[in-house]
């Protein structure tokens, strides 16, 4: 077993105590720890600092979804100037001096959050006096754990080996359960390890929150409205509302899907697909509901789980919004990704939805609209990390394929597709993967999940939005320097 550096101990718990004034897990500063873990107050206040640190630029306000994931995977237009990040990213240059950093910041910032959620779990096991009202530490102790499996699961994604060739003996990435100033108790597990270990999270916390999660008896849309608080049947602290920014039951049965297709497990994968889905609480996005008054392009009602960042139209306005938008890309491709010439209806496409073609004076721009809305539908400043369509995705892919169409014709009817250019068509395997490359694309532009389809299939080429052959390695992401360097 290899034993991570103590560079990745130290820089892990300096940046828990820099990320939150009021959560600092450095023994250095215990007061503070235990100040906050006097109350159930103090308790919730350090899982909600957890969703504010991972819906920050470095992760899921920015890098992981729209910016980072989404330039590997090609969907911007490559900039003219090989000085640019985004020039050194479409090219897979890990060494390069603006990208190392960057992935050096993820890296931590993942492991910060989770340092995070296991001191918040170690402090739910060592205070029992505390006061909990309402089921509360449950709640906390099952969203903490979900979210603990999730985050690995997403480092895994991105840093892991190819999930093609990994067996169980095969070195993976720390999975870390525990705070903790000894370094030898910071491993780097085997890939059987870390799922063994993130299955266990995941199957802990469905167990609490299938009995706790207000979420399994009343629906989505009843939990956004504090209404109801003191009504018979419905939660009776505010802090139980709004589950979807929250991991809620629903995100770790999604999960759950996501980690057994990332593993190659079939019927596992299919089986909490179809949880999901068969829940009928996560309906897919249709025509109708994107035409609705204050409606938004992010899909909000698929969403299992996601993240909320209030500075986010700050933060996407110079990547989509300007003449000067950093991200963007030509008509022409677009027009290939979305098959407009077939899918002539295809309710992302239609209505200038979620692409905006601008001149300002002789220059030609295509704006990317899913976050900063359009005359129709408004901004969001939420990020959706889960959804129920990549439900309907995995069931596609992992069901037998005798059930394709149960699960292809609802998501061809939601988005309002050529079902005669579809029928027939998907027969094998091969042709299924295909048609899932292009509904990726379209699906998830801006939420970084293509990337992982990519690599989750072993892709060498793309051909999209012009041929290229990926350099030897190029999907698993190195580890930072100075974190890697194991005994």
């Amino acid at each position: 077993m290899k034993r991570l550096p103590y560079t990745l101990l130290f820089v892990v718990l300096a940046l828990c105590s820099a990320c939150n004034d009021w959560l600092d897990v450095n023994p250095r500063s215990q007061i503070k720890g235990e100040e906050l873990y006097e109350s159930e107050d103090g308790f919730k206040k350090a899982l909600n600092g957890v969703y504010i640190s991972i819906a920050e630029q470095t992760l899921y306000g920015r890098q992981t979804t729209m910016y980072v994931n989404d330039a590997l995977a090609h969907l911007w237009k490559d900039p003219a100037l090989n000085t640019d990040v985004l020039y050194a990213l479409n090219r897979f240059d890990y060494t390069h001096q603006s990208v190392e950093p960057i992935f050096s910041s993820i890296f931590l910032k993942y492991y910060n959050a989770i340092a995070q959620l296991n001191d918040l779990l170690k402090n739910l096991d060592e205070h029992p006096e505390v006061t909990f009202r309402y089921n509360n530490d449950k709640l906390l102790r099952g969203e903490a754990l979900g979210l603990r499996a999730f985050l690995h699961l997403d480092v895994l994604r991105m840093f892991g080996p190819m999930p093609q060739t990994a067996t169980d003996g095969t070195d993976a990435i720390p999975y870390v359960t525990e705070i903790t100033n000894d370094p030898s108790k910071l491993i780097s597990k085997t890939w059987g390890e870390v799922f063994t270990l993130m299955e266990k999270d995941l199957l802990d916390a469905k167990a609490i929150l299938e009995e706790f999660d207000p979420a399994v008896t009343n629906t989505m849309k009843q939990l956004e409205d504090t209404y109801y608080i003191g009504t018979e049947g419905f939660p009776e602290d505010e802090w139980q509302y709004f589950r979807h920014g929250r991991f809620n039951y629903y995100a770790v049965l999604g999960t759950l899907a996501r980690m057994y297709h990332w593993k190659g497990d079939k019927t596992q994968a299919a089986d909490y697909a179809r949880q999901v889905i068969e829940s009928e609480k996560f309906p897919l996005t249709t025509e109708a509901t994107l035409t609705t008054s204050g409606s938004n392009l992010v899909m909000y009602d698929e969403h299992l789980f996601d993240i909320d960042n209030p500075d986010l139209q700050e933060i996407v306005e110079p990547l989509f919004s300007t003449q000067t938008a950093s991200l963007n890309q030509d008509e022409a491709a677009l027009d290939v990704a979305y098959e407009s010439d077939i899918h002539n209806s295809d309710i992302r496409y239609q209505n200038n939805r979620y692409w905006e073609t601008v001149i300002y004076q002789q220059n030609v721009i295509t704006h990317f609209r899913k976050y900063t809305g359009n005359n129709t539908n408004s901004s969001s400043n939420r990020v959706p990390l889960l959804r129920s369509v990549e439900m309907y995705f995995i069931l596609m892919e992992d069901a037998p394929i005798a059930e394709l169409n149960t699960w292809l014709e609802p998501y061809i009817v939601a988005r309002s597709l050529t079902k005669t250019a579809i029928d027939g068509t998907l027969t094998t395997e091969n042709e299924i993967v295909s048609f899932l490359e292009n509904e990726y694309r379209k699906e998830f532009y801006g939420e970084g999940q293509l990337f992982y389809f990519y690599k989750r299939h072993g892709y060498t080429a793309y051909t999209w939005p012009s041929a290229y052959t990926l350099p030897q390695n190029a999907l698993v992401v190195p580890k930072p320097d100075g974190l890697t360097d194991f005994e």
